[in-house]
């Protein structure tokens, strides 16, 4: 084999791997919690095969407004794809994704939920009649002006909303009615 077609070859193999790797990258594997492990004792994720995989969409923020996601607040909501464990109950699969996401940042885009899980938890979903009942337990901390009071809220509400059962979101910290939104309380 001459030197020409070995570079050829070396160079299909480099581009290859940098292909694959974008790929896996793309597709959640970013080592930043890409799985859907349970924040609360109670909650269930209703996992049918462990080794089966579901695609879900996470909602982050771009804080900068640069993309075409949808307004709140200050920020534009962006709908990321994400992996969780096949289940019966993917709204719960969903928000328990969201939650352990342990980084503030997704690619570039902008994950509030971290800020507050010290303190803010998942207990568990149900939709009746079109309504996602969201239930979380804990406090609401790591704000710090007045963009940060909806952001919390419309992650979660962002992030129930793709499911077509879901028509509303009712939140509930420690079983009472919330919007989560300081101002609002």
């Amino acid at each position: 084999m001459d030197t020409r077609n070995a570079l050829w070859i070396l160079g299909g193999i480099v581009l290859l791997v940098a292909v694959l790797w974008g790929l896996w990258f793309f597709l959640g594997g970013t080592g930043s919690g890409n799985n859907a492990t349970s924040t609360s004792t109670s909650t269930q994720s209703g996992a049918q095969n462990p080794a089966a995989t579901s695609s879900v969409m996470l909602a982050v923020l771009d804080l900068e407004g640069n993309s075409n996601g949808k307004s709140r607040g200050c920020d534009k909501v962006i709908m990321v794809p994400w992996k969780i464990a096949t289940t019966t109950m993917p709204l719960t699969g969903a928000l328990q994704a969201l939650f352990a996401l342990n980084t503030t940042t997704l690619g570039s885009w902008f994950n509030f939920i971290d800020r507050t899980n010290e303190t803010l938890k998942f207990d568990r979903a149900t939709v009746v009649d079109g309504t996602a009942n969201v239930y979380l337990t804990g406090s609401l901390t790591g704000l710090s002006g007045v963009c940060d009071d909806p952001r919390a809220a419309s992650q979660i509400e962002e992030t129930a909303l793709q499911f077509s059962t879901v028509q509303r979101v009712q939140l509930y910290l420690n079983n009472a009615t919330t919007t989560l939104i300081p101002s609002e309380r």
